[in-house]
């Protein structure tokens, strides 16, 4: 029996691996079939990353290859018959493998005849080995227009991984502006407007949910462009007015020795120590003497005639200042408490527009990434921020101003007041003011770059601002709308002089350096060039 099932088993191997072969095929077939119609399918609804899907076919199809192959693993049996029709055996080796534990004289010729029949047998009489040719060139086939596919662009796939960075952008800038949101909460003070600080968080809390929920960056960057000019019309008009103000006052009442320390801080525009001065010059009025007090009466009534601009302030001093005349301390003290308090106002007035400066900053610092990611949309070197865009496009006339005057209206802060920006535009405009405040003008996020005080370059695009510029208060906030968009858009050398003339009234004050003031008249005049 030897020579049959060393037959047997060579005939078997053979069998095996044609069955391999086969269902090898198939298999890779099928993978490569797969991952064609998933390719195909991903130009018409996209799927990133897209390798789980194809590696997913290809484990199909290894699972296909491997149990189809053990299914058709051939018994010993159909070995035989297989080698007995390929070899024209006659059924010789079926029946010595049938009856190979049979004894008997017949039985034993039976197996001889098949060991003489196996021994002379050779493997090439069972014909060439069969390859699924057709099989193995759809495979091939597919595979090739897959790879084909898989390195071609695929303007689908590419939309949605800039939708993905989109949203993600959106997302960072969302959580940035609620976190501005949070720290102004925070920042609440002693003698502030409550329902302006709540205001202001309400109006960072709703930024933050628009940029979440705008479809696309440019509309994100529309929503923090139209929250910073709302932010800015929370600021007091009047800052700089009851600024003036107590500095006039301070500068009278600094003459009279019983209220130097006080008119020193209001001078100073040291509001802090201001309301600490009146405080302990509340409390001295009982000890002085009655000359002493004429004296200081006569200086409130002078210090209340240069408080015009803060109507409180210029009602306390001239209460306090008729009290003493009459004598009447208690009413004196009464009405210098409410000068303190007043003053108290003012500081805090001062910290919250200093806050509002803050967060408009940081409003601007969270558009960075957007603006990228707008750019990175449209494909084009373009300039962001157009009016057309809804993005509030504004003049570097109308940025300068903003900064300027929000620098100037606020001297004792030190913070920084940013203009409302012109995403794109290729230069930067800074107005500064006094005390080391700042305005700047809107860092363009293009290709181009420029030089502050410049005006756009012969033969760049025309820069439109609103037709109605916005209304500028005292301590230069604009306090129009101010929203940016498309509608009544002009060309901004046809409002330049009214940014020009609002912008220099502001920093035409005592208060603010010569050297300062010839600054921002130089940046309008480099503009009008």
């Amino acid at each position: 029996m030897n020579p049959v099932r060393k037959l047997l088993g060579q005939v078997r191997s053979r069998m095996v691996g044609e069955e391999a072969l086969r269902w090898s095929a198939n298999g890779a077939a099928l993978a490569a079939v797969g991952a064609l119609a998933s390719e195909i399918t991903f130009r018409r609804w996209p799927l990133d990353p897209q390798w789980p899907l194809l590696a997913f076919w290809v484990l199909i199809g290894a699972v296909v290859a491997t149990v189809g192959w053990r299914r058709a693993w051939p018994s010993w049996t159909e070995v035989a018959r297989f080698a007995d029709s390929g070899l024209s055996g006659r059924d010789r080796l079926v029946t010595a493998l049938e009856f190979a534990g049979e004894g008997g004289w017949l039985y034993q010729r039976q197996r001889q005849d098949a060991a003489l029949f196996a021994g002379a047998a050779r493997l090439t009489d069972l014909g060439p080995f069969n390859w699924p040719w057709r099989t193995l060139a759809i495979a091939i086939a597919t595979a090739v227009a897959t790879a084909v596919l898989a390195l071609l662009p695929n303007p689908a796939v590419q939309q949605l991984r800039q939708h993905r960075a989109a949203v993600a952008a959106q997302d960072r800038a969302g959580d940035q502006v609620g976190a501005i949101a949070r720290q102004a909460a925070a920042q609440s003070r002693p003698g502030e407007d409550p329902q302006k600080r709540q205001a202001l968080t309400q109006d960072l809390q709703k930024a933050s949910d628009a940029v979440r929920k705008a479809p696309d960056p440019q509309s994100a960057l529309a929503s923090l462009s139209q929250a910073q000019d709302q932010l800015r019309q929370l600021q007091d008009p009047a800052l700089g007015t009851k600024q003036d103000a107590a500095a006039g006052a301070g500068r009278t009442l600094a003459g009279n020795p019983q209220a130097s320390k006080a008119g020193a801080a209001l001078a100073g525009q040291d509001m802090k120590s201001a309301q600490s001065e009146l405080n302990n010059l509340t409390q001295s009025l009982p000890s002085l003497s009655q000359q002493q007090q004429q004296q200081l009466a006569d200086s409130l009534a002078q210090a209340s005639s240069s408080a015009s601009g803060d109507p409180k302030l210029q009602q306390s001093l001239k209460k306090a200042s008729d009290a003493l005349k009459k004598g009447d301390v208690p009413t004196a003290q009464q009405a210098l408490q409410q000068a303190a308090q007043e003053s108290q106002s003012v500081k805090a007035s001062e910290d919250f527009q200093g806050d509002v400066n803050q967060a408009v900053n940081g409003l601007q610092q969270a558009k960075a990434p957007l603006a990228q990611q707008a750019s990175g949309q449209t494909g084009q070197g373009q300039d962001q921020g157009q009016g057309a865009q809804g993005q509030g496009a504004q003049s570097q006339a109308a940025q300068g101003q903003a900064g300027a005057g929000q620098a100037a209206g606020a001297p004792a802060q030190g913070g920084q007041g940013q203009g409302a920006p012109t995403q794109g535009q290729s230069q930067s405009a800074q107005g500064q003011g006094s005390s080391g405040g700042t305005g700047s003008g809107g860092s363009g996020s293009g290709g181009g770059s420029g030089t502050a005080g410049s005006k756009p370059a012969a033969g760049s695009e025309k820069v439109y601002v609103p037709g109605q510029a916005q209304g500028v208060s005292g301590n230069g906030t604009p306090d129009g709308s101010g929203q940016g968009v498309q509608n009544g858009l002009l060309p901004y050398d046809q409002v330049l002089g009214q940014y020009q003339d609002a912008a220099l009234s502001q920093v035409n004050r005592a208060d603010i350096p010569e050297q300062e003031r010839q600054l921002v008249q130089q940046y309008f005049n480099n503009l009008s060039r």
